[in-house]
C-alpha cells in the first residue's frame, strides 16, 4: 500500500519542462528527448505493475564504514586519483582539476525527506573533507543523480560550475546556482588543459510522472594531455560505447554503472547488469574500469551482495578481474606514470 501511496504522490510533483529551443536530433524531436535507437519507454502501468508484484531482498538496515585516508593529488606524483564517495558519486581529483560526478549526500533519494529510498552507510568521503571542487558534472535528474539539497550546499561552500545536460539549466539557476552550464551530446567544454565531453547514454530523465523526457541524460569524458576518464552515468548496454571509443578514443579508466538491474524486464533498456558492464568496459577499450551504482540505496529487487557477487564471478571467467575492480566507499585508486 505505501508504494502505491508514493506513486501517487510523485504525480503532484510539479513537471520539470525542458526550457528553450533546441536543435531536432536524432535524439531530441522538438518536444521530447529519445534514445536513438530504442525510443520504448515503460508506463505507468509497467511501473505499477513493477511495484505491486516486486520481491525485494532485504537489504542490511545500517553498514559502518572503513576510515580511509583522502589522497591528495597535491601530495602526489599521480596523474589522476579517483575516490568513490558512493553510488555514482566520485571525487575525481586531476592535478589542476577537481571534479564531483552526481553527488549525493542527503538521507534519502526522493522528493521526499520522509519516505523513499534511504542511504544504508554514510559518504565514503564527509562533505567537510572535500577538497575544493572546480566542476559538479550532473548525468540527469532522477533523484539518486541530481540532488538539491548536495547541489546548493556544493553553491554555497565552493561555487563551482555545474555541467549538465540540455533542459536542465533554468531549473538549477531557479533553485539559486549561479555558474550552470548545458551540454548536448558531443558538445565539449575546455576548462584548462582539460576537456569535458557530453557523450550519449541509453536511459530517460524525469522528477515526476509528468515531465518524462523533458531534459537530455548523458555520460561524460574527461580528458587531460595525459590520462582520461569516462563517467557513465546511468544507462543501457548499446551501441553508443563503442561509438564513444570511435570518437573520442578509449579510456584509461572507465566508472561503469553495475546496478540497479532487477527485475530485468522491466531494467534492461536502460540499467546495465554487471555482466553487461563488462561489455561496456570491452567495447570502449578501456584501460581499467571501476563498479559504481551499488551498496548504497535500495532502488531495485536485487540483493545487497548481489552486484559485486556477480561481476566478480564474471570477471574470473574473462580472466578481467586486474582490469575491471571495485572500490569501497571512501577507498582511492591512484594512477601513477608507472603503473595504470
Amino acid at each position: 500500500m505505501l508504494r502505491i501511496f508514493a506513486i501517487l504522490l510523485l504525480m503532484i510533483i510539479p513537471p520539470t519542462k525542458a526550457f528553450g529551443e533546441y536543435k531536432l536530433s536524432d535524439h531530441y524531436d522538438g518536444t521530447q528527448f529519445h534514445n536513438p535507437r530504442n525510443h520504448s519507454l515503460k508506463s505507468f502501468w509497467d511501473l505499477l505493475k513493477w511495484k505491486l508484484t516486486a520481491k525485494k531482498a532485504t537489504w542490511p538496515s545500517w553498514i559502518e564504514n572503513k576510515h580511509y585516508e583522502l589522497p591528495l593529488i597535491k601530495n602526489t606524483q599521480a596523474k589522476a586519483i579517483v575516490t568513490f564517495v558512493n553510488h555514482a558519486s566520485f571525487l575525481l581529483q586531476f592535478p589542476e582539476l577537481t571534479l564531483l560526478t552526481d553527488p549525493v549526500y542527503s538521507k534519502r533519494t526522493s522528493p521526499f525527506s520522509f519516505m523513499g529510498p534511504k542511504r544504508v552507510r554514510e559518504p565514503g568521503v564527509a562533505f567537510e573533507k572535500l577538497p575544493l571542487i572546480d566542476v559538479v558534472l550532473v548525468s540527469h535528474n532522477h533523484y539518486d543523480h541530481l540532488d538539491i539539497a548536495t547541489l546548493k550546499r556544493l553553491e554555497e561552500k565552493f561555487s563551482p560550475l555545474f555541467l549538465v545536460p540540455l533542459g536542465n539549466n533554468e531549473f538549477l539557476k531557479n533553485e539559486g546556482l549561479k555558474n550552470v552550464q548545458e551540454l548536448d551530446w558531443w558538445d565539449e567544454i575546455k576548462i584548462k588543459d582539460y576537456q569535458i565531453t557530453l557523450t550519449p547514454a541509453y536511459h530517460w530523465s524525469a522528477r515526476g510522472l509528468f515531465d518524462k523526457c523533458k531534459t537530455l541524460w548523458g555520460a561524460f569524458f574527461i580528458k587531460s594531455s595525459d590520462y582520461s576518464i569516462y563517467f557513465a552515468g546511468d544507462t543501457g548496454m548499446e551501441e553508443h560505447f563503442k561509438e564513444t571509443k570511435s570518437k573520442l578514443g578509449p579510456p584509461d579508466l572507465a566508472l561503469l554503472p553495475i546496478g540497479s538491474w532487477a527485475p530485468r524486464w522491466f531494467m534492461k533498456n536502460y540499467h546495465m547488469d554487471p555482466a553487461e558492464a563488462v561489455e561496456a568496459h570491452l567495447d570502449l577499450g578501456a584501460g581499467k574500469s571501476i563498479g559504481m551504482h551499488f551498496g548504497t540505496f535500495q532502488l531495485t529487487d536485487e540483493g545487497y551482495d548481489d552486484s559485486q557477487e556477480m561481476l566478480q564471478r564474471i570477471l574470473e571467467e574473462k580472466n578481467l578481474s586486474g582490469e575491471f575492480f571495485l572500490l569501497d566507499q571512501g577507498e582511492s585508486f591512484i594512477a601513477n606514470e608507472d603503473k595504470d
